[in-house]
């Protein structure tokens, strides 16, 4: 066995079996004649042809079924047929498809020279594409078939088709054939007349061929254009699939015509006008619209008001309530709003909505609701390092420093004293309705130290007080449970004082006297000096008292008042 024999073609070897019923085979040198018949009967198994003067001959019936099986002719058809012999009774031996194979070596052959093209019926998918009967088997590769990829042959099965012939060897009786060619040259001659006709500017109907995720094709009577992505929409896409799908009519401006590769640029945008460019007069500030909701994210939610006009509704701008929340708490794709226009911006193209603005600012009343100085109840709504929030109401939230929890201790936290959840009263010791801030205080609900104090300890009183710190410019005094002094190292002695330290120690007891208390400023200034030298003139008032008993003393007395006066 030779090697080109192991190579052969598995497909070839099934032409060859499927050809041989149709080919004429070795025949005697008068055999091969074709012969002019007329069909006179079909019956169940042959066909009964008549020919010459009197002469009838049975063709099996197999020779005239087509690709479904179905007979194709009847009486009175008239036959071309082949002659191939003699049979053992002296009768005719006559081929109907081998005389049709026989015409149709002498069509391909001639079709494949003139580059034209021939008809056949599609008769059967083998491996690696089908069969299409031209009266002989004609082979058609798969990517042969169609310009576009067809998954499944099946259906194809006995439709006419057209095609060219690629290859025809006579010697083998192999046909290959190209219905695809032929397809592409008709789409091409038909785009060309297409593009002659249409110029940019113009407004087409056409329908959504694929939708890529760079644009959108579409198919028309003769060609096809691209739509990018961005003309589909004034406003940013997605997703194409959000304005265009397979199979819809779309209605479209052509932008630019390609002769060159057949293809046409297309808008769908530029059919309108840019909505931004009416801005002023569709959707004016303070503008009352309605939109739907395209898309929700924690910031807000975008919502479109028109086809290429979507604003952005901030989830500040939902509610006027002061506990931001995601805006997917309010509202959900699809959802219907109505809002209004809060702010244009022309240069970015941003168009900001707000709904909290169709009702009245809860804001506007807190003034006369919440006054400074009202004690009022909240509940901790949050803890931070710096203090706490206190919610008031559902549209007003306060702010409670640390430092205004307490007069008398240093709090290093607010849990040290509050916790979440936790219902208080507070004094409102601020409100600013422009930055919507709410100071709360919670040691005012009790006198300051520094004011219990004044009212004990007025102006000129001396009081007795423990030194807490030392510092180079003085000594500080606890006067009170929480509430410090500071006397100025001036004021420390009578004699000038080069360092606190010569004079006190921390932990001891020292006598001061008033000389200024500043509320605001939680400040109270002592003076150890004074105190000293108020004692002093105490103990000679009391001394010259006691000498003014008797007549000498007296006299004595008086004279030293005199000049003691003098030293005041």
């Amino acid at each position: 066995m030779s090697e080109a024999h192991h190579d052969a073609d598995p497909l070839e070897d099934e032409f060859a079996a499927l050809l041989e019923q149709h080919l004429p085979g070795t025949t005697p040198r008068e055999a091969g004649e074709l012969i002019d018949a007329t069909v006179v009967q079909v019956l169940e198994d042959v066909v009964l042809v008549g020919y010459g003067a009197k002469a009838e001959a049975p063709i099996p019936l197999r020779e005239f079924l087509d690709a479904r099986g179905q007979v194709t002719v009847a009486p009175g058809d008239g036959v071309r047929l082949v002659l191939l012999g003699t049979n053992g009774d002296g009768s005719a031996k006559l081929s109907y498809t081998k005389a049709r194979a026989a015409e149709a070596g002498k069509m391909l052959q001639e079709a494949a020279a003139r580059k034209v093209p021939v008809r056949g019926t599609i008769s059967r998918v083998i491996k690696g594409g089908v069969l299409v009967d031209v009266g002989m088997p004609a082979f058609m590769p798969a990517s042969q078939v169609d310009v576009m990829r067809i998954a499944d042959f099946e259906p194809l099965v006995g439709q006419d088709i057209e095609a060219y012939v690629l290859e025809y060897d006579e010697q083998k009786g192999r046909a290959v054939l190209s219905r695809r060619q032929l397809l592409a040259e008709r789409r091409d001659k038909r785009q060309r007349e297409f593009l002659d006709t249409v110029q940019p500017g113009a407004t087409m109907t056409g329908v959504v061929k694929d939708v890529l995720n760079f644009g959108v094709f579409v198919s028309f009577d003769g060609a096809e254009g691209l739509i990018p992505r961005s003309e589909l929409s004034y406003e940013r896409v997605s997703d194409p699939l959000e304005i265009a799908k397979p199979g819809d009519t779309i209605e479209v401006k052509v932008l630019d015509v390609s002769a060159e590769n057949g293809r046409l640029t297309l808008s769908r945008k530029r059919l309108n006008r840019d909505p931004w460019d009416m801005i002023d007069e569709l959707y004016p500030v303070g503008t009352v619209v309605r939109g739907k909701v395209r898309e929700v994210k924690d910031f807000g939610a975008f919502v479109q008001l028109q086809e290429g006009m979507t604003g952005l509704l901030h989830a500040g701008d939902i509610s006027w309530d002061t506990e931001r929340k995601s805006a997917s708490e309010h509202f959900q794709i699809g959802d219907d709003v109505t809002c209004q226009v809060a702010a244009i911006d022309k240069e970015r193209k941003r168009l900001s909505l707000s709904l909290k603005h169709l009702s009245r600012d809860p804001w506007l009343d807190l003034a006369a609701k919440y006054p400074v100085g009202a004690r009022v109840k909240g509940t901790v709504s949050s803890l931070r390092d710096f203090g706490a929030f206190v919610r008031l109401d559902e549209s007003a939230e306060g702010m409670l420093h640390i430092s205004e929890l307490s007069w008398t201790e240093r709090v290093a936290h607010p849990k040290d004293m509050l916790t979440e959840g936790q219902e208080i009263e507070v004094v409102v010791l601020k409100l600013d309705p422009d930055k919507r801030r709410i100071a709360l205080g919670l040691k005012q609900l009790e006198p300051s130290p520094i004011d219990k104090f004044r009212k004990e300890h007025p102006v000129g009183s001396v009081v007795t007080g423990t030194v807490t710190r030392l510092a180079p410019f003085g000594v500080f005094v606890e006067v009170a449970p929480g509430l410090e002094g500071m006397i100025h190292i001036s004021e420390l002695d009578q004699e000038r004082v080069e360092s606190p330290e010569k004079v006190v120690r921390v932990g001891e007891e020292v006598t001061v006297k008033v000389l200024k208390i500043e509320t605001g400023k939680d400040r109270i200034a002592l003076s150890r000096k004074a105190a000293i030298r108020q004692a002093e003139r105490a103990n000679i008032e009391q001394y010259i008292n006691k000498g003014s008993e008797n007549v000498t003393g007296g006299l004595f007395g008086n004279a030293l008042r005199a000049a003691f006066e003098k030293t005041k």
